[in-house]
């Protein structure tokens, strides 16, 4: 795969150009357009695009072919979506990470302030470079240049602020809450640590206010968005005044697992852990620090018995809200897309309703095996049979269509669906299979 286009210019033989002039050319015109054609054939192979030269306005179908664009192969089995996902919804931070993102800060626009707003800093150049761009030799110099100078005591809070940056919680990004709620109470503890390490006095309480305003603003963005999307959704399938609570226990829950990071970090050394001379800047990549935080604390299991982490209690857990979110997730997407077939033409819907009664199954021994709340349970359970009303409404509108194709192509009249799901039927398959 290439980004990009490479050939010879094979439009030049496609049938359309003759109905569009070509073929009217006179001979003369035609043999000198061959002519250049191929001088320039001998100057480059391959050419992609096209300018129309202003000396041969006479001939408004004379074409002037151009250089290629220098194209670059991309792996067919890269995956871009990986790259776009925010820092917070990445499985992991390795070294390697650490050093591509501090290689790239050297290429981060520059801005300043003028009057209420930022404006790009034009007194220093602009440098564009994507990840894609930088070779090995280059990552292989700014790591030695690391070994040896370090990336400096000064924490980069513009850094910080950039990777605490799309924290919401949405149908699309549901199934990573908890890891995004451990990735912000992770990076807090860290950077708690290392300012209360380096800092004293004045000096300490204004970097503690800039690290909690950050810490604040993400934790709230978390919580305000999942009792938008996700309580909200639960909200329109009948379980009033769950969002409030859901709102309420993402705040409680962050703060939890942040009181955790911070009690293993202050009974486990992880800097210790880093003894070669070579990788001691990263002790200063909080990034990366907090990474390993996480995985030393999950591998100990230490954030689960941390002393004080049920001291107050909040309507729904971790787990309860990680399973809700992944729950709406997947009735939200069985609504705006139902997979169910509305073209075959059936004389009965018990098979709907079997079906509908093996998900409600299947959705018991789930929350059996998350270990969620008595009272999680009941909210999902209860949003059930709210959630099939809804997915019977869009397979009705999927029915719709298929009618107003029949009012259009009569001659299709019998061979696509046009009645209703009979619900009756559903709902009387889908008590005799649960």
């Amino acid at each position: 795969m290439y980004i990009g286009q490479i050939g010879t210019t094979p439009w030049l033989k496609a049938s359309w150009l003759k109905s569009a002039g070509f073929s009217q050319i006179s001979t003369k015109v035609s043999a000198a357009v061959q002519r250049e054609q191929a001088q320039q054939q001998s100057e480059a192979v391959n050419r992609d695009r096209l300018e129309l030269s202003a000396s041969y306005l006479c001939f408004p179908n004379r074409l002037k072919v151009l250089e290629t664009p220098e194209a670059v192969q991309a792996e067919s089995n890269l995956d871009l979506s990986a790259d776009l996902r925010p820092a917070s919804e990445k499985e992991q931070y390795t070294e390697d990470d650490a050093l591509m993102k501090q290689y790239m800060k050297q290429y981060r626009l520059d801005f300043i302030k003028d009057g209420d707003t930022f404006v790009l800093d034009t007194s220093r150049p602009v440098k564009l470079m994507t990840e894609g761009q930088v070779s090995q030799e280059s990552l292989e110099a700014f790591r030695a240049r690391l070994e040896e100078e370090g990336l400096g005591d000064e924490i980069d809070w513009r850094g910080v602020q950039e990777d605490l940056i799309h924290m919401d919680v949405r149908f699309d990004n549901a199934q990573s809450f908890e890891r995004k709620a451990d990735y912000l109470a992770s990076r807090y503890a860290v950077l708690k640590d290392r300012i209360h390490t380096q800092y004293t006095g004045e000096k300490l309480e204004q970097q503690m206010q800039i690290l909690d305003t950050l810490y604040t603003s993400a934790k709230k963005e978390m919580a305000d968005s999942y009792a938008e999307n996700i309580g909200g959704f639960y909200e329109e399938l009948g379980q009033s005044k769950v969002a409030g609570d859901m709102k309420e226990s993402v705040l409680a829950v962050i703060d939890r697992k942040m009181e955790e990071y911070t009690a293993y970090l202050a009974e486990n050394d992880i800097y210790a852990d880093i003894t070669d001379p070579k990788q001691q800047w990263l002790k200063q990549d909080d990034g990366y620090m907090a990474a390993r935080l996480r995985e030393c604390a999950a591998v100990s299991s230490a954030s689960a018995s941390s002393t004080g982490s049920e001291a107050v209690q909040v309507p729904y857990s971790a787990d309860d809200l990680a399973f809700a979110a992944l729950c709406a997730k997947g009735f939200s997407e069985q609504i705006k897309n139902p997979q169910w077939d509305t073209s075959e033409i059936k004389a009965s819907d018990a098979d709907l309703g079997e079906y509908l009664a093996g998900q409600y199954q299947s959705l018991g021994d789930m929350m059996e095996q998350a270990g969620i709340s008595d009272r999680m349970s009941d909210i999902v359970k209860d949003s059930f049979e709210p959630f099939i009303d809804k997915f019977l409404d869009a397979l009705d509108k999927k029915i719709d269509q298929n009618r107003e194709r029949v009012a259009k192509k009569p001659r299709m009249s019998g061979f696509i669906r046009t009645e209703y799901i009979n619900r009756n039927e559903v709902c009387r398959a889908f008590v005799m299979f649960q």
